[in-house]
């Protein structure tokens, strides 16, 4: 199913008074052009909304890599920053993961 606009739909309907060939393009197929002008884009289609998720978790994996090598003597002496470093980076690496393993869904709908 899929999800519409209120806002698109609206300015769709004065497009429609407006553009003729919009109008012809309606009458002659209402259900596709509907969906085509009006239809709610999801973010997963931004590609750049993923290139700027795995870049900040990149950077999170890289700063806390070098932390840990820059001051490795004052990580081993505390034993609750070495689990907060751990939570942090494996965090991170899940959500890595979980961004770059493709959908499931995603063959279907093809």
């Amino acid at each position: 199913m899929t999800k519409l606009s209120l806002n698109k739909v609206e300015t769709f309907i004065k497009g429609l008074d407006q553009n003729p060939v919009l109008k012809q393009e309606f009458t002659e197929n209402p259900k596709d052009v509907l969906i085509k002008n009006t239809a709610v884009k999801s973010v997963t289609s931004d590609i750049w909304v993923y290139r700027l998720v795995v870049c900040a978790l990149s950077l999170v994996l890289i700063i806390i890599t070098a932390g840990i090598l820059i001051n490795i003597e004052a990580v081993q002496k505390a034993s609750q920053v070495i689990t907060i470093i751990a939570s942090l980076a494996s965090a991170a690496i899940g959500a890595l993961a979980g961004l770059l393993a493709p959908t499931p869904g995603a063959q279907e709908q093809e």
